[in-house]
């Protein structure tokens, strides 16, 4: 097992607790286990994509930052839906339903994941967690459909900062 896959178990693992009445902090944590486990799932193949010795891929993995990852998969959904960003030169047309699905998924999972962990007026429902995690099941899935395309790719390098706006 990953620890993207254990993130995810987790995060299901969670939203099913307290069957009754579940508790915010339980159902805050699964929502942030599910980002989690999409942001690793997509770090882990970047690293190796990018680096071949496993003995340096803890350490390139650590350089991903959230707000990196988050603008990459913001701009690969932006250009299919036809807007032009500075990505758009590298990238082959059209981009996968599937590939636009985990980056629009990672980003409305970035957002939650923020609200779960700093917002404490933000409430949330089993309903919306269980809707979450089926979201980040179906990216889980598509990224392992998508991972090792050219437009995957060029997010990989996009959310690694390797690939930079000038």
């Amino acid at each position: 097992m990953t620890l993207a896959s254990d993130l995810l178990d987790q995060a299901q693992h969670l939203a099913l607790v307290d069957p009754g009445r579940p508790r915010q902090a339980s159902l805050r944590r699964a929502v942030s286990a599910a980002y989690y486990s999409l942001f690793h799932l997509i770090v882990d193949d970047a690293v190796r994509y990018l680096v071949p010795t496993a003995s340096l891929r803890a350490a390139v993995a650590r350089t991903f930052e959230h707000k990196d990852v988050k603008s990459a998969a913001r701009t690969i959904s932006e250009i299919q839906r036809g807007s032009a960003p500075w990505l758009a030169s590298h990238v082959r047309l059209p981009i996968s339903v599937a590939l636009a699905s985990v980056c629009d998924t990672l980003v409305d999972l970035h957002d939650q994941r923020h609200a779960a962990d700093y917002d404490l007026s933000a409430t949330f429902t089993r309903g919306v967690v269980n809707s979450k995690l089926a979201m980040a099941v179906s990216a889980h899935g598509n990224w392992s459909r998508e991972r090792r395309s050219h437009n995957a790719r060029v997010f990989m390098l996009a959310a690694g900062g390797l690939l930079v706006k000038r």
